[in-house]
């Protein structure tokens, strides 16, 4: 008797995982996520993964795992007082240096609690993404709740990093913050 069983992995518990979660490690996205189809005939089991990438997947999923995994990271500098990590973080040093006031404003009570959905995609550059975001802090930071705005986040050097949050800029044109 032959067994088909299809496995599909597209969650974002998948993408995070394969997400860099270390303090001073880049936010990166998976290189490749794969379908997983499995067949089992009567004790034998053989794998097929089909060549897909990245583009393939619900990029919402992509860019909300690599954005979580920024906010969790940031959060976790800020529960460890540790303004280095803090500062891995970001990409453009402006908006880094306006953001150094929230190492004293806010109480983390758990930096792996943030939940990210992404709701809408602005702007989808090879360096730069816009995004609208639900970002829910309810049981990451004291007083946390969920709120919903617009992000950034820029590829520089060898790592994303947070670069703007609000309204006003979407990757075009010079940065807000720029001197």
């Amino acid at each position: 008797m032959s067994f088909k069983v299809a496995h599909t992995f597209l969650a974002c518990g998948v993408l995070l995982a394969a997400c860099t979660m270390g303090t001073n490690s880049p936010a990166t996205a998976p290189s490749t996520i794969s379908s997983v189809a499995s067949t089992s005939t009567m004790g034998t089991t053989s794998t097929v993964l089909p060549d897909w990438t990245t583009t393939t997947v619900d990029r919402l999923t992509e860019i909300a795992a690599i954005f979580e995994d920024l906010e969790r990271r940031r959060l976790q500098a800020i529960f460890d007082q540790d303004e280095e990590a803090f500062r891995a973080v970001f990409a453009n040093k402006e908006y880094e240096e306006e953001s150094m006031v929230g190492m004293d404003l806010v109480s983390v009570d758990d930096a792996q609690q943030v939940q990210v959905i992404v709701l809408q995609i602005i702007h989808d550059g090879p360096r730069c993404l816009a995004f609208e975001a639900e970002v829910d802090l309810g049981r990451a930071v004291t007083d946390g709740q969920a709120h919903r705005t617009e992000h950034v986040i820029e590829f520089v050097g060898d790592a994303w990093g947070i670069s703007w949050a609000g309204r006003g800029w979407t990757c075009e044109g010079p940065h807000p913050l720029s001197p």
